[in-house]
């Protein structure tokens, strides 16, 4: 995904998110009141993995057999530590996981071959941007964290990854159906430094992934 598609599609989301925000908000008071102190996220996640080629090959895979999505969780916790004006800034952290396998078919050249498995996990500290009241808020994010995305066979003793250092960058939005319940939606990018190969590990590319993910949200 190249760099100027990836941010449109961020800011179509975001847009997307805070137009609903705005139209689904109760003109009450409660709107206009600060967010809050903290919240924490539960979320299921949709990863389109991509079948990257120097990712496959540097591993000894055919890039077409290797799973294309994958499916996880994502779960996280901010703080709002400081309001100016109609912007909220926030702290906090998320952690996702998500797995993706394919097993051959008959079309494949070996059909008989081993199921390959895809992982990707990631520890992500984030600096927010949030707008919005108590009832419900859109917000834009990103930090500096680590992430580790691997490729096997499923049957197999999986080799120990490396961590990379990776940025993460995205938004999304909250919508409180109950006073400390919300639907909870975010729209995040992995951007994954590349690494070199070693005596015991692969190379592995420069490469962004983007995460999907949806659940519920409590203050």
């Amino acid at each position: 995904m190249s760099a100027g598609l990836t941010m449109k599609v961020l800011l179509s989301f975001i847009t997307v998110s805070t137009m609903i925000l705005g139209t689904s908000s109760n003109t009450t008071a409660q709107d206009n009141e600060p967010i809050g102190r903290f919240v924490a996220d539960f979320r299921g996640s949709l990863v389109p993995y991509e079948q990257n080629v120097d990712f496959a090959v540097s591993r000894g895979i055919r890039p077409s057999i290797t799973p294309a999505i994958g499916i996880g969780l994502e779960v996280g916790g901010h703080a709002y530590v400081f309001q100016w004006r109609v912007v909220t800034f926030g702290v906090g952290a998320s952690f996702h996981t998500s797995a993706g396998n394919r097993s051959p078919n008959e079309n494949d050249i070996f059909p008989d071959g081993p199921t390959l498995q895809k992982k990707f996990s990631a520890i992500s500290p984030q600096l927010s941007f949030n707008f919005g009241g108590r009832n419900g808020w859109s917000y834009i994010s990103g930090g500096i964290g680590s992430s580790r995305f691997s490729l096997a066979a499923r049957d197999q003793e999986e080799p120990i990854q490396r961590r990379a250092n990776t940025l993460n960058y995205g938004g999304g939005a909250r919508w409180f159906i109950k006073e400390h319940l919300a639907f909870s939606v975010d729209l995040r990018f992995y951007a994954i430094s590349p690494l070199a190969a070693t005596d015991t590990q692969p190379s592995s590319p420069r490469m962004t992934l983007m995460v999907l993910s949806m659940g519920a949200a409590f203050k």
